[in-house]
């Protein structure tokens, strides 16, 4: 058996593109699991985002965060991603998560908290599925910052109705069933095209999304019974969407967000959050990123 480094811990990928700096949201998302989770971190990226990351920050701000840095050369997908910032501004830059399934080969864990860097931990709710009964936890259920339910194409693949699961947080342990949802998972990220043409999911843009969703499709015999994966307690995943913003972050976990309507495009209200979040408006997680950076050194 592998004698891994620690026992429990989490993950992070961050590839910088010439629009977004993840590797600093990386280390913002860290500093959360830190004060929250009290986790070792480890951040998976290349060379040239940890060049930058290490030319734009304090070393001792690095190894504080990151326990574990791995450069990688994967070679990986062209995926043009269209971002808004609210609703009035978008713009395109290219997406490197086509390696995501490698990360039982990459983390350092026994068990393993795999995080996007734009999820926020402000609590410590997730520490006890680190005993999970379950070898594989995700989300399946998703609310937004207004507690709606997402647009349908966000709850499931597609028509026919295989429900959606979320890459976002992935928990996972060593066990064989751990291992064949990850092989699965690879194979489907493989042959991309293919399972697009079969699910008819919509989109040229590659989703790790759409691969764990039909991952656990293929596995559970195509049945719909997911007893074998755990969801977090059937709770939801708080998400907010790339056309809302953030207002106030004067606290680390007391946020004010303006909340867009898909419904009534010029409608927007202010909501007030302190759960744990999904921020997919990442220039916004930027903007806010100085501040918040400044509240962990008061």
């Amino acid at each position: 058996m592998t004698d891994y480094a620690d026992q429990k811990g989490v993950c992070f990928f961050a590839y910088n593109n010439d629009q977004l700096d993840y590797v600093k949201m990386a280390l913002l998302a860290g500093r959360y699991v830190k004060k929250y989770l009290g986790l070792p971190v480890c951040l998976i990226t290349d060379e040239g985002s940890e060049a930058w990351l290490e030319q734009s920050n304090p070393k001792e701000l690095v190894e504080e965060v990151f326990d574990y840095i791995i450069t990688t050369n994967d070679e990986m997908k062209q995926n043009h991603r269209r971002h808004y910032d609210s609703p009035w501004t978008e713009f395109s830059a290219q997406f490197n998560n086509s390696n995501k399934h490698k990360i039982y080969e990459y983390s350092p864990f026994e068990k393993t908290l795999l995080l996007d860097i734009d999820y926020i931990i402000k609590s410590d709710s997730l520490l006890k599925y680190f005993d999970s009964e379950h070898g594989v936890c995700m989300f399946d259920n998703a609310l937004t910052l207004r507690n709606e339910l997402p647009a349908d194409r966000e709850r499931f693949l597609y028509d026919a109705g295989v429900k959606m699961w979320w890459s976002t947080v992935v928990y996972f342990d060593r066990s064989e069933f751990s291992e064949m949802f990850f092989n699965t998972w690879a194979h489907i990220a493989d042959n991309y095209e293919f399972y697009q043409y079969l699910y008819n999911f919509p989109s040229k843009l590659f989703r790790t999304d759409y691969c764990v969703s039909i991952a656990v499709h293929i596995l559970s015999g195509m049945t719909g019974n997911h007893d074998m994966l755990g969801n977090f307690d059937n709770t939801s995943m708080y998400n907010m969407s790339q056309k809302d913003d953030i207002i106030e972050t004067d606290d680390l976990t007391d946020w004010i967000f303006l909340a867009h309507s898909p419904r009534e495009q010029w409608k927007n209200i202010l909501v007030r959050s302190q759960n744990d979040i999904h921020v997919m408006n990442k220039r916004a997680l930027g903007r806010a990123l100085p501040v918040l950076m400044e509240k962990f050194d008061d």
